[in-house]
């Protein structure tokens, strides 16, 4: 049957489907094409770079391409990889600014590694980005790998987490159990996208019968990106944790006092500062001279096992860490309040609006066994979850940015 001119979206279609239905991402053997058309070109030898990246798309296309060729009909070749030709060069005219894509912590070092939180890492990276200046830099999709695809996907599944937990704790009673079961579906789904992710890793893109794209830093100027004032100013108060700086989280209360009045005495403002002084050493004094229990100080949901750090949930991780402490027989002991960091301030004020939130549960519980009718407690629960909800969703996202950055 003859083949006519394929238009570039069916070749597009095509493409994409060989690839997801074929091995065409697996290692074999390039053979030479001596057909005098574009797959006479030098095809670049795989083995050398196999292992070192995941394949592009461009990789993709070729592949799939090169599959499909084998069943065209030798006078159609030519005008199919002229078809080839333009889609793969339209496909390269499409840009995209790097730093603006997600990056896969988990082959990284440091505290963003540990957490692998997509929507963590996006931030983390989008601020650094913003100060260091490198939101101009823009690569072709050519060049996106598959890797970075699924990395896409992974965050995308992240942010879908959240409405969707918030949506079935919306649910009178189940509502409470419903989120963690949710939760853990999308964690599951998230798994299965790191091994599709390692998987991709050891796989090279088969040697096909087209060449690879001659893709330069000329081809894709930068382009400018406008960013907020107040964004761009946290940007620079900020940076990433390297292992040598204090990160955010770990800073003591009497660090941030010191740093709070250095940074006031160093304004515009018209302030007194003798009285400035003077204030600020009576809360240091207040800090070091009263004490406070550390059963109170949370450790990290991490260092207490995967299911507190999967749950995440403030009663669960002070009884968690309380068992811990006296397991090392540390229960009794206190320290002073200047001791204490950012994250146990935090995770104190946290574990206080979890603790109401489990408290009016368990009331609206009570009155309904009391006889309160459920088109009375419903609308109030419901009310109860959407007020409680900034803090259930937003507070470990907020504690992993605190953990990964550091103050400038």
């Amino acid at each position: 049957m003859r083949i006519t001119r394929l238009p570039a979206p069916l070749l597009g279609a095509i493409v994409l489907s060989a690839a997801l239905t074929a091995g065409l991402l697996t290692p074999s053997a390039a053979r030479a094409d001596e057909a005098d058309t574009l797959a006479a070109a030098t095809v670049t030898d795989a083995s050398a770079v196999c292992g070192h990246a995941a394949p592009t798309f461009d990789d993709v296309v070729t592949s799939a391409a090169t599959a499909f060729r084998s069943v065209v009909p030798a006078q159609q070749l030519s005008a199919f990889d002229a078809e080839v030709g333009r889609f793969r060069h339209d496909l390269a005219a499409v840009r995209v600014h790097h730093d603006q894509l997600p990056i896969d912590p988990t082959h990284g070092d440091g505290r963003l590694a540990e957490l692998d939180d997509p929507i963590v890492t996006y931030l983390v990276d989008g601020l650094d980005a913003v100060r260091t200046g490198r939101l101009d830099r823009t690569m072709s999709v050519s060049n996106l790998t598959v890797d970075e695809v699924v990395e896409v996907f992974i965050l995308a599944t992240r942010i879908v987490k959240i409405p969707a937990q918030l949506a079935v704790s919306l649910v009178p009673t189940a509502g409470f159990f419903l989120k963690f079961i949710v939760g853990g579906v999308f964690s599951g789904v998230k798994w299965l996208a790191r091994r599709v992710q390692d998987q991709i890793r050891d796989t090279c893109a088969t040697p096909g019968a087209y060449p690879k794209l001659d893709l330069n830093d000329a081809d894709f100027p930068a382009e400018h990106i406008e960013v907020p004032g107040p964004i761009a100013d946290l940007a620079q108060r900020v940076v990433r944790t390297d292992g040598s700086c204090t990160p955010i989280s770990d800073l003591t209360t009497a660090t941030v006092v010191e740093r709070t009045r250095d940074y006031l005495a160093h304004t515009d403002l018209p302030l007194d500062r003798a009285g400035l002084a003077a204030t600020a050493a009576n809360v240091q004094e207040f800090l070091r001279d009263n004490r406070i229990a550390k059963v109170a100080l949370l450790h990290k949901t991490d260092e207490l096992g995967q299911i507190v750090d999967y749950l995440d949930y403030g009663p669960v991780t002070f009884l968690a860490s309380l068992g811990f402490d006296i397991a090392q027989g540390r229960a009794l002991e206190t320290t002073a309040l200047s001791e204490m960091t950012v994250e146990n301030a935090y995770d104190l004020t946290t574990l206080t609006l979890d603790v109401a939130s489990l408290l009016l549960t368990g009331a609206d519980l009570v009155a309904g066994w009391a006889g309160v009718t459920a088109t009375v407690l419903t609308p109030l629960g419901m009310a109860e979850t959407l007020a409680f909800a900034p803090a259930t969703y937003g507070a470990p996202i907020l504690r992993g940015v605190m953990q990964s950055m550091c103050a400038v």
